[in-house]
């Protein structure tokens, strides 16, 4: 008769353990695969340009947020009676998160998205507002990624740069070669060599003249009489600080001499109070700068000096008539002449002007 065979707890213990270690693992593989391995699932399909560096397996997202999988990634089958398009290269089957469904719609698009500039690639699909929810294996319309589209067109115009700069200095070297341009001559031209050689000789020959002293150059480096006259010019400075410290001299006292500043202060005051009769019209200067009197006095003396210089002008009055009258200043003339006249008669004969006359009664 067969014995029976019983288990010992050694090998219970080892069985328990493989259990565990596979249900730890399935429920791993369930956290890998994305949010809410365990829910229901439903089935999306989009048709993208290249899928170069997407994985089996990599994240699905909607705006952002992981809502499930890739489950299949093939070549796109043609379609019958259609040829085949660029942008419907290759075939990309969806595992979604059936909590998601409502926001996938028919207003919605995918794409790919790259992790940073070098990272894995993930599937996005844009959050539908307006279109029909997508039922289990409809499609997704599929577009480019923007961000390697905009890398792609950025690296071609980079690259046309660089080409039209390449060339541009292609050209230049190309004229600096046949020595055209300032570079050209100085590389090529052996006149402008023996120039900068003969002027790197003159500042060879100046440089050693400036070490040896000559020239007003050379005195300044090596001679020590400019150094002693500074030296000298400081210290009768630093006298002149040290007097002035010490309230030596007028500008010591100009300085530190607190009656100075006491004259300087009683000046202020006087002037301010001077101003201020002068503002309230006190005093002679006062009544000069706020009288209007005055100021129509002198106004009425220039009137009346304007009237009498017009008058003086004028031939009609008497004054004029003696300014601008020629017959006037023909009988002047005429006087004149008649009273010399008789002056030189008087002191040729007096005795005839002169006569003392005596009667008596």
């Amino acid at each position: 008769m067969a014995q029976r065979k019983q288990l010992t707890w050694t090998e219970l213990r080892v069985g328990l353990f493989v259990l565990a270690g596979i249900v730890l693992l399935v429920i791993g593989i369930f956290y890998v695969t994305g949010t809410g391995a365990l829910g229901p699932k439903y089935r999306l399909v989009t048709f993208l340009p290249e899928v170069d560096g997407l994985a089996i397996g990599a994240p699905v997202t909607i705006n952002g947020v992981e809502v499930g999988n890739v489950d299949s990634i093939a070549i796109a089958p043609s379609r019958p009676g259609q040829a085949p398009a660029p942008d419907r290269s290759v075939e990309v089957v969806m595992r979604i998160n059936r909590d998601f469904q409502g926001y996938i719609r028919t207003d919605s698009y995918a794409e790919l998205f790259t992790v940073g500039f070098l990272g894995n690639r993930v599937v996005t699909v844009q959050r539908g507002y307006t279109g029909q929810v997508l039922p289990d294996g409809a499609e997704v319309k599929g577009i480019e990624e923007r961000a390697m589209k905009e890398v792609v067109a950025r690296g071609a115009d980079l690259m046309q740069n660089l080409s039209a700069l390449s060339s541009q200095v292609g050209d230049m070297v190309a004229r600096v070669q046949h020595g055209q341009g300032t570079i050209g001559k100085l590389l090529t031209d052996e006149t402008a060599y023996n120039r900068i050689n003969n002027i790197l000789g003159r500042v060879d020959q100046i440089t050693a003249s400036v070490q040896q002293g000559r020239g007003t150059i050379g005195k300044l480096v090596t001679s020590d009489e400019l150094y002693t006259k500074f030296d000298s010019a400081a210290g009768r400075l630093d006298n002149v600080m040290s007097a002035v410290q010490q309230q030596k001299g007028s500008l010591g006292k100009f300085i530190y001499d607190p009656s100075l500043h006491e004259s300087a202060r009683q000046f202020l005051s006087n002037g301010n109070a001077l101003l201020s009769d002068v503002h309230a019209g006190r005093g002679t200067l006062g009544k000069l700068a706020t009288d209007d009197s005055l100021f129509a006095t002198w106004r009425q003396t220039g009137q009346n000096l304007s009237n009498a210089t017009a008058n003086l002008n004028s031939k009609d009055s008497t004054a004029g008539k003696f300014f601008d009258d020629p017959q006037f200043y023909d009988n002047m003339t005429g006087v004149a002449g008649d009273l010399r006249l008789l002056l030189n008669e008087f002191r040729q004969n007096p005795a005839k002007f002169l006569k003392v006359k005596f009667s008596l009664f």
